[in-house]
């Protein structure tokens, strides 16, 4: 492996031109620029070329192997040879999602892959940054418009070459002196030297606008593609309203007709660069994973496990409590039921598979209910889950008719089967002043009248959950506890005719559950409710209708197993636990 330099890069050129990558730390120019910070070292073959980085007191990263796709699993078998033999990390950084797709199609199981979302690319539309038209742009052709009233007939645009370098430096100098002076801008300070001192050379371009006779912008760019100029840097006067937007719109007029896009790099996680650059309306972002050469397994969770799945759990659901969440590591958690996706130590993502009994015309039928999804957040944006739950919905393939899956986002889910089976209607209840029927409401005494009452309103359901005496105390009652929810029961002649699972806040009354022996219970406790001061909302059954406006929602996904037709009328399900 030799060291990137001014004398050889041409011999790296042509490979980067076969892989053709679209990202900006394939560019030979970006390599030397940034040179002075991040060494790259490269090997060429008849029909690839492989190249490394390394950065002062770093381990070296591989990049993506420079060829045609047909030559990439014998150049990245170059990579793992060369890292066995000189004990280099066998990593492949800076990878777009294309490249990282393959990879993990190619070698299954074998790449731990994370998400480097500082890291990336900003990509915009040539022709909308050139013109500013259309209504993205309207607050970028004001600022231009702003700069051309101000300074019509007092600046000149030219091309950057050998006669405006001294002038970019001693811009730079004014520049950085409203700065704190970092690695990173001694660095980038470095590059551009190195870049103007061999303008002729190297296959740069850029421009400058002159104010009055003096440099006030200037950009330094290169073609990245047949159809993609990068601008490697852009500097300008910040208190001249509208220059940043003119020594772009400017350069990219000079260009060919075949650019249609401009890289404008990475964010590098700085807030001010990140709303700066979406501001500016990229039409995409390139993505940029991070991988090693590390074995992912899916496993069943053990005891060894429990406290990453615990941390993780208590990381990705925030809304739980420390007392929700003993609740259900005590009381709902089984390691028979958890799959893990793991790679050495670190737990990568988990899922459960939780049975539940459901009574689907008239028959009870076992079926596993999805909860409990999450993944590490490093590890999010990867494909792991969509791993983990194809690995999780082959293990009950034959063993049940379908599955059932709570989610935040429903859409997340559809591509692997699960439609939106199960829909509720959440009421917004019409305020009444009529005084309520002669039912009284009582806190809850006796979870056999919870369900008696449960099973009674289910006879006219499908696909509800089989609930049972143990369900009620040792769930249903102490989980509504932990959340200070109220379990009313309203009686009428003695009988138990309904009852609600009661949320309250300051403005609002949001009742989660609502069983009801008839019609006429439900009327007579809606009623009641209806009188509250506060707005109240009410989630019912698709069959009930009460005064107020309705809204209705998915509760939950299935996803069928069998060819069996799932029914469509009278589904209910109100699933938590």
């Amino acid at each position: 492996m030799k060291k990137l330099t001014l004398e050889n890069w041409q011999e790296l050129q042509p490979y980067i031109a076969l892989a053709d990558y679209h990202e900006y730390n394939s560019n030979t120019v970006t390599m030397l620029m940034w040179t002075s910070m991040y060494e790259v070292y490269f090997e060429t073959y008849p029909d690839y070329a492989i190249a490394y980085t390394c950065m002062p007191h770093r381990e070296p990263v591989w990049l993506m192997p420079y060829c045609t796709r047909d030559h990439r699993f014998e150049a990245v078998h170059s990579i793992r040879t060369y890292s066995q033999k000189h004990g280099i990390a066998f990593e492949i950084h800076s990878m777009t999602k294309e490249f990282k797709n393959w990879l993990v199609d190619t070698y299954p199981m074998e790449f731990l892959i994370w998400d480097c979302y500082d890291a990336r690319d900003y990509v915009y539309d040539r022709r909308q940054q050139e013109t500013l038209s259309g209504k993205k742009m309207q607050k970028r052709r004001n600022h231009f418009h702003a700069f051309l009233k101000q300074y019509e007939g007092r600046f000149v645009y030219r091309q950057l070459d050998e006669s405006t370098r001294e002038d970019v430096y001693a811009f730079l100098r004014y520049w950085q002196s409203f700065k704190d002076v970092d690695d990173s801008i001694s660095a980038e300070d470095t590059g551009i030297h190195l870049l103007l001192e061999h303008i002729k050379e190297l296959p740069i371009e850029g421009g400058c606008i002159y104010i009055d006779g003096r440099l006030e912008a200037f950009n330094i760019a290169s073609r990245l593609s047949k159809d993609m100029i990068q601008i490697h840097v852009e500097k300008a006067n910040r208190e001249i309203r509208g220059l940043y937007i003119a020594i772009l719109k400017l350069y990219l007029e000079t260009l060919e007709e075949d650019i249609v896009y401009v890289n404008r790099e990475d964010d590098m996680g700085l807030p001010k660069l990140r709303k700066a650059k979406t501001d500016m309306q990229p039409v995409c972002k390139i993505q940029k994973f991070g991988s090693a050469h590390q074995a992912l397994k899916i496993q069943q969770a053990d005891a060894a496990w429990t406290r990453k799945i615990r941390s993780l759990w208590e990381q990705q659901f925030q809304e739980e409590t420390a007392e929700s969440t003993q609740f259900y590591f005590e009381r709902l958690y089984r390691e028979e039921n958890c799959l893990l996706l793991v790679s050495e130590e670190e737990l990568i993502c988990m899922l459960q598979l939780r049975p539940m009994t459901i009574v689907l015309d008239g028959k009870d039928v076992r079926v596993p209910f999805v909860v409990g999804v999450a993944t590490n957040p490093e590890y999010e944006g990867c494909g792991y889950m969509g791993m983990l739950l194809r690995y999780a919905l082959k293990t009950v393939q034959g063993k049940a008719p379908f599955v059932l899956l709570q989610a935040y986002n429903w859409d997340l889910y559809k591509s692997f089967g699960f439609i939106e089976q199960y829909q509720r209607v959440r009421w917004k209840l019409k305020k009444q002043s009529d005084a309520a029927d002669g039912g009284t409401w009582k806190q809850v005494e006796d979870a056999q009248d919870l369900l008696t009452l449960y099973l009674y309103f289910c006879e006219q359901k499908n696909g509800w959950r089989r609930r049972d005496l143990a369900y009620y105390k040792n769930q249903f009652l102490p989980n509504a506890a932990i959340w200070n929810q109220k379990i009313r029961v309203y009686w009428e002649d003695n009988q138990p005719r309904g009852y609600i699972v009661q949320e309250d806040s300051a403005q609002e009354l949001h009742i989660r559950e609502c069983i009801y022996a008839d019609e006429e219970a439900l009327q007579h406790m809606m009623r009641y409710l209806a009188q509250e001061e506060k707005t109240v909302y009410v989630d019912l059954d698709t069959e009930a209708q009460v005064e107020g406006r309705r809204k209705p929602e998915t509760c939950m996904m299935v996803k069928q197993l069998d060819k069996q037709t799932f029914p469509q009328d009278c589904l209910f399900i109100r699933e938590e636990l």
